[in-house]
């Protein structure tokens, strides 16, 4: 992993967790994230196999993002888009001003012409972020945290630092307040305020909160 070496500096006004929270949440993480590989393995299969034989290889979709202390981490995902997605997306905006508006508003397209038929089904389920519980495992995420931004997202909001004093998570508070409903603004507000207010209280809510949210489909798109 490579460090962000740019003029920002990570907020020194976070109020400090209860003594012994991020000893405990990373031995919670560990345990949590291997015992769920093991457990799911099966799905995780089932789900790889589904995107081999509809859209063949690779199965996952690695991205850069921003980790702890600005450190750039590789984040896991199970690959959701069709080959050539990228250039796909920069002639979608370049020719349709509703998408664009929706992309530099949301970061994400609401309804996105490029997801695979699997790939669907797992953002609308959020299966898709499965593979990142390696990403806990292996310490660069957490079971629950700040969601992992792009560099180019946090540019834009220099208050809420803050955000890379923590490992990103799976799931955190914006994820039970709206999931993709909620603007890429109030995403880095609330991710903020969990910094601000991060315990195993507010862990708690947001873990038994993250279940109904995901298999309502609440905001996913």
């Amino acid at each position: 992993m490579e460090r962000l070496t740019d003029r920002r500096t990570v907020s020194t006004s976070v109020s400090l967790p209860a003594f012994g929270y991020p000893t405990v949440k990373r031995l919670i993480d560990a345990v949590g994230s291997g015992s769920l590989l093991v457990l799911l393995s099966p799905l995780l299969i089932g789900i790889g196999v589904a995107i081999a034989l509809e859209t063949g290889f690779p199965i996952l979709y690695r991205c850069e993002r921003l980790g702890q202390h600005g450190r750039k981490m590789t984040a896991l995902k199970f690959r959701t888009m069709r080959d050539g997605s990228h250039h796909h997306l920069q002639e979608l905006l370049k020719n349709d001003e509703e998408a664009r508006l929706d992309y530099e508003k949301n970061r994400k397209l609401r309804e996105d012409p490029r997801r695979t038929r699997v790939g669907a089904v797992l953002r609308r389920t959020s299966l898709d972020e499965l593979p990142q519980l390696w990403n806990v495992l292996m310490g660069h995420m957490s079971l629950i945290g700040p969601r992992p931004y792009f560099l180019n997202e946090l540019e834009a909001f220099p208050e809420a630092t803050a955000i890379l004093s923590v490992r990103p998570g799976i799931t955190g508070l914006w994820q039970v307040s709206g999931r993709s409903d909620v603007p890429l603004e109030q995403r880095v507000a609330l991710d903020t305020r969990y910094v601000r207010e991060r315990g195993y209280g507010l862990d708690a809510w947001i873990a038994l909160r993250t279940f109904g949210a995901v298999i309502s489909g609440r905001g996913a798109y």
